[in-house]
């Protein structure tokens, strides 16, 4: 070959190069646009429930008993806790949340459960949940179609 077809041909190559580069960052944006879409049209319903065991005089609620969240968004739950009782007492909180395939994808960036709590006679507190439904949710085939999810809070005697 001579030195005008080598370069000829490079040139060729260049321009390919350049244009499956060009291409594909479009397609890139393209997707990337569709998430956002999907992301955006896509809410689930957190039914926020919660319980004390009888051996424990506490009063327990949620400030609301529903919130709506979108994948990918982070959210303070708020909790009032009071003790009508005349004596300082002691609780702990777990929770479950259903349905269990969201395991993978329900993140506790901060929780008062698990952790003993003391409240002194007629003494109320508030307790916040931070969480978040990481956005991969919408990919998994188990869980991509799910809109509703409850979680349960119950405070037992500690």
């Amino acid at each position: 070959m001579t030195e005008k077809n080598n370069k000829t041909v490079t040139a060729i190559l260049i321009s390919i190069f350049v244009l499956l580069v060009v291409f594909s960052f479009i397609a890139i944006k393209i997707f990337q646009k569709k998430q956002n879409i999907v992301l955006k049209n896509h809410f689930i319903n957190v039914r926020l429930i919660t319980s004390v065991h009888p051996s424990l005089p506490w009063k327990f609620s949620a400030k609301e008993s529903n919130i709506i969240l979108q994948p990918g968004e982070v959210r303070t739950v708020e909790y009032i806790v009071e003790n009508p009782s005349n004596k300082t007492t002691f609780g702990v909180a777990t929770f479950q949340y259903h349905p269990k395939e969201l395991g993978n994808y329900f993140t506790k960036l901060n929780c008062f459960c698990f952790d003993k709590q003391t409240l002194k006679a007629g003494e109320n507190n508030k307790y916040s949940l931070v969480i978040l439904i990481d956005p991969e949710v919408i990919k998994d085939s188990k869980t991509k179609d799910i809109k509703e999810v409850i979680m349960q809070f119950t405070f037992f005697d500690y």
